[in-house]
């Protein structure tokens, strides 16, 4: 960060945002290292943008958070409104700011995934949708998938093999001799007669069982006709598949419709949503999912991103989706026409108000309340601990570090991430202790320290509310020194010794009391565990890599680039030992005597 006063800051930016034309587009706060810290639009730039320096928005503690890590603004103009919508969408998506409203992906839940733009598609489970070409269906929180994609591949007849298809293979495989493939592989049937298959999978997927089920019929008695007992009786299961499968699934409204029911709540810098899924008239599934709303804006500026993160391109879109409130005001319009482009005829974003419409917005709302009240037991856990602490802030971002070493060998450390109790893996981060010779826990805590430190500022993530050392007192002051240097003294920061799980504070001989508030220590306990294992697990992988690159390198004839194409070719130290003499012998770069030489090595 530049060495600026923040009253200087403050002005410097002001000043910035008063030279922005007068026209629509989109504007953004940066930091020194050029990470985008908030992504907005505006239909006038001026306007918008220095309205964040008024009185009124500077009594924001939010607000003032922000502005005092950005260190300039850009913008970006567009021809009018909607696109700027469009724009601030997918640069929230590809930069994923800090203080813009993002939807969280680390608890994310399964999509089914058809990949429409291979000659023959199959059916995958996906944690994330993809501008592929794909179509994906979900999210799934409650079905079994696995199940569902058993039933696809044994009764519809698609394949279910990732090798890519010319029609020139040798033979088909097994699954084209239990009649569960129609072998493309060896070019018994092409794209054209593949298609209706893959029709029936999107009926099924999309809830159209009534369509489905007429297609099937009569392909049973077409192969009744012809004679083809075995297919037909394949049909006749696949019916009671999909007719015992309908029966699970409640008629809830009059009409077969698809809709997607959205409730929201507020939480503590996160809004909570409810999604209650309809497919053909009938309640699918529901999905909780979570929005960080680190400036914790209304929920008519909430509403249209959630939207527009939800309903990603591919993502399948229902016809209407119902909201408790007119919350998207003046995006309405850009939004409906964005879902509608994507689902190829018109969609409606709409109020509940008729009678069945209601009740679905009540099954929502009644969803999103129980996930509300957890979110507030979880807050006033973490309360109870900011208290047991003596923490300046909640602790609701909390990272642990652990190092772990083999008599001062390769020693590396960990630093897990966790949110309201959750862990965000996206988070984690690993560093090999570079500075530090020889067994040194405290100056190895220290290094690990400083070098994190940094790396949280080229990122542009926010500093954790509380710095927990997997260790006791020395571990404590070592890493107290680095913060108070680096961060003044405006930082949480305990230990939690592994022996008596004793929990140490700066400035306090005695280890916190933490009888009467398990729960508490649970969690902190939780934390420092998952630090352990993910340290524990990059030092078991750095340890064998190096055994085996060192061995590796003694084989005669094995120089770089042949260790890197075996390392690429078996991913991991454990797979290399196992190979067989002909998996060797099929490496790049690697001839039946130079792969025996090997091969050798490992079994002398």
């Amino acid at each position: 960060m530049p060495d600026v006063s923040p009253r200087t800051q403050f002005e410097r930016l002001r000043e910035q945002a008063l030279g922005f034309p007068d026209a629509p587009g989109v504007y953004l706060f940066k930091n020194a290292h050029e990470t985008v810290l908030y992504v907005g639009k505006a239909v006038s730039l001026k306007k918008r943008v220095s309205s964040y320096f008024n009185s009124a928005n500077q009594q924001s503690p939010k607000v003032r958070s922000l502005m005092g890590q950005s260190d300039h603004l850009e913008f970006v103009l567009t021809a009018d409104e909607n696109q700027a919508l469009l724009l601030e969408s997918n640069l929230i998506k590809k930069n994923r700011p800090r203080y813009n409203v993002v939807l969280r992906d680390d608890k994310s839940y399964p999509y089914l995934k058809l990949t429409m733009k291979e000659d023959f598609p199959r059916v995958l489970i996906s944690r994330r949708p993809l501008q592929d070409g794909s179509k994906y269906y979900g999210p799934y929180p409650n079905l079994k998938l696995r199940e569902i994609i058993k039933l696809i591949y044994r009764y519809f007849n698609i394949r279910d093999c990732n090798i890519e298809i010319d029609g020139k293979a040798e033979r088909a495989c097994l699954s084209y001799q239990i009649h569960q493939c129609p072998a493309p592989c060896i070019g018994i049937i092409d794209r054209k007669g593949y298609a209706p298959l893959v029709k029936r999978v999107q009926w099924f997927l999309e809830g159209k069982h009534e369509s489905l089920l007429e297609s099937v019929r009569a392909g049973m008695l077409k192969s009744a006709e012809r004679r083809e007992f075995e297919e037909a009786a394949q049909y006749r299961d696949l019916i009671t598949s999909i007719e015992q499968m309908q029966g699970t699934y409640a008629m809830i409204i009059p009409k077969k419709m698809d809709i997607d029911v959205l409730a929201l709540a507020l939480g503590l810098g996160k809004v909570l949503v409810s999604v209650v899924q309809v497919r053909q008239g009938k309640v699918l599934d529901h999905a909780k999912l979570v929005l960080e709303n680190e400036l914790e804006q209304p929920f008519e500026e909430v509403l249209p991103v959630l939207l527009q993160q939800y309903y990603v391109p591919g993502v399948f879109v229902p016809e209407e989706v119902l909201i408790a409130q007119e919350w998207l005001g003046d995006d309405q319009q850009a939004i409906e026409k964005s879902l509608s482009e994507q689902k190829g005829f018109p969609v409606r974003v709409r109020r509940a108000d008729e009678a069945w419409r209601l009740d679905l917005m009540q099954m929502a709302e009644k969803n999103v309340l129980t996930a509300l009240k957890e979110d507030v037991q979880q807050t006033n856990l973490l309360t109870e601990l900011q208290n047991l602490l003596n923490l300046k802030n909640l602790p609701r971002n909390i990272a642990c570090f652990d190092i772990s070493t083999l008599q001062g060998s390769f020693t590396v450390g960990s630093a897990v991430f966790f949110k309201d109790g959750v862990p965000e893996k996206g988070r984690y981060r690993k560093f090999k202790i570079k500075e530090v010779q020889g067994p040194d826990d405290f100056r190895s805590h220290q290094e690990m320290m400083r070098r994190y430190i940094r790396l949280v500022e080229r990122e542009g993530n926010p500093l954790p509310d509380l710095f927990l050392i997997d260790g006791g007192k020395g571990q404590l002051s070592a890493v107290k020194e680095v913060l108070d240097r680096e961060l003044g003294g405006d930082y949480g920061l305990a230990s939690l010794a592994k022996r008596e799980e004793e929990v140490f504070v700066p400035g306090q001989g005695e280890p916190v009391d933490f009888r009467g508030h398990l729960k508490a220590r649970h969690l902190l306990q939780r934390v420092r565990d998952e630090s352990h294992r993910f340290a524990v697990g990059y030092h078991r992988i750095i340890r064998d890599r190096q055994a085996v690159t060192s061995l590796l390198q003694k084989v005669k004839g094995i120089g770089p680039s042949r260790l890197r194409a075996l390392l690429n070719r078996f991913e991991s130290v454990k797979a290399v030992q196992e190979a067989a003499l002909e998996d060797l012998t099929s490496v790049p770069g690697f001839s039946k005597e130079l792969a025996y030489k090997l091969y050798k090595a490992f079994h002398p």
